[in-house]
């Protein structure tokens, strides 16, 4: 029993921790799910299966890769030196696969896991998942599987045979000690969420130009000044991306911003030719400069979701060594007696039965 639990915390352990570095990073790590159909009958859409990522692939896999920003997942059908042809299950059979564009091998991340041709998958749980993974809610899907992971770690080798009734319930030093340390990652990382946000502004692209605010000519270029402003009472380190390729910052896009301060950038946009209105978006990504600007910084442009795990770490390992430091073991700082007599033995007692 004791090698059973030990493979369950492990397996479960995996799962955890390739799910938050998936989450962070924005790709698939062990397991996804499909899309759409264009694997059907083999890969349903909603499927969830899972993923080799020690595997490239060769010429009748199913490999899973980014084209177009989207995560795909086709069969191989041909390769060569510059890398795959793919294609899948649902395109016409008269269809060349020559058609497809090639996929280079940096694009793959993996092979879906087989058992002979046959996919190993859970149907439609990806539907499940699909729906918690709404945008905005990354990071609190990541942080619910760090509290579950650590109650898990804790828990897991505590459990004892007991008897048809429980005595006692016990909840140990370690197990509060890990749910508040949670906790506090919990806080640091909502904290610094909920300052991201978004810069929107709107114009319009007019034969009409200059006679009105906010109309420009078509073709022309103006400049727009957008306020950052820090509502924390603490300094946030901040970093702006302009989206699309209408627009460019051209202040400096990385800053620190005192608290309760603000601070103005500079856009500069070039007004289409079709006269309409149109719409601008700056995102703002905000961190806690409680590491090496330069280290955040370059974490941040791998991935915005990336300096979050450098905090976890840094974060956990304070509190590794704060734990070792207080010397509190593993006895027990609640302790509830939990009576023989279950709760239909006092109704029977209270009806006189």
């Amino acid at each position: 029993m004791r090698l059973l639990e030990l493979l369950f915390t492990f397996v479960v352990g995996v799962i955890l921790i390739s799910s938050v570095i998936g989450i962070v990073l924005d790709r698939p790590v062990l397991i996804s799910y499909a899309y759409s159909d264009s694997m059907s009958p083999t890969i349903e859409k909603g499927d969830l299966f899972f993923i080799n990522p020690f595997s490239k692939g060769d010429v009748g896999d199913i490999i899973v890769f980014r084209m177009k920003d989207e995560w795909t997942v086709h069969r191989v059908y041909a390769k060569d030196e510059e890398g795959y042809i793919t294609k899948g299950e649902q395109q016409c059979r008269n269809r060349p696969a020559g058609e497809n564009p090639k996929i280079s091998k940096e694009s793959v991340i993996g092979t879906v896991v087989t058992l002979g041709r046959t996919p190993i998958k859970i149907p439609r749980a990806g539907n499940y998942i699909q729906d918690l993974s709404k945008k905005g809610s990354n990071l609190y899907i990541a942080v619910a599987l760090l509290v579950i992971g650590a109650i898990l770690m804790t828990t897991g080798g505590e459990r004892k045979r007991r008897k048809k009734r429980r005595r006692y319930i016990k909840v140990k030093f370690k197990t509060v000690y890990a749910i508040t340390a949670s906790l506090v990652l919990v806080t640091l990382l909502i904290s610094m969420m909920l300052s991201w946000g978004t810069l929107a502004f709107s114009y319009s692209s007019t034969l009409a130009g200059g006679q009105q605010k906010g109309w420009y000519m078509p073709g022309s270029t103006f400049e727009e000044n957008l306020t950052i402003k820090n509502r924390a009472i603490y300094p946030f380190l901040y970093f702006v991306e302009a989206k699309g390729n209408r627009i460019e910052i051209t202040s400096e896009n990385s800053f620190k911003i005192p608290g309760r301060s603000e601070k103005a950038i500079t856009i500069r946009v070039n007004v289409p030719e079709e006269t309409r209105v149109y719409g601008e978006k700056i995102e703002i990504y905000a961190y806690l400069p409680i590491l090496p600007e330069r280290v955040i910084a370059e974490l941040y442009s791998k991935s915005p979701y990336l300096p979050f795990v450098a905090y976890i770490v840094e974060a956990s390992i304070f509190l590794i060594l704060l734990y070792f430091a207080i010397g509190a073991g593993s006895e027990d700082i609640i302790r509830y007696r939990v009576h023989r007599s279950g709760i239909f033995d006092k109704l029977k007692e209270s009806v006189g039965l």
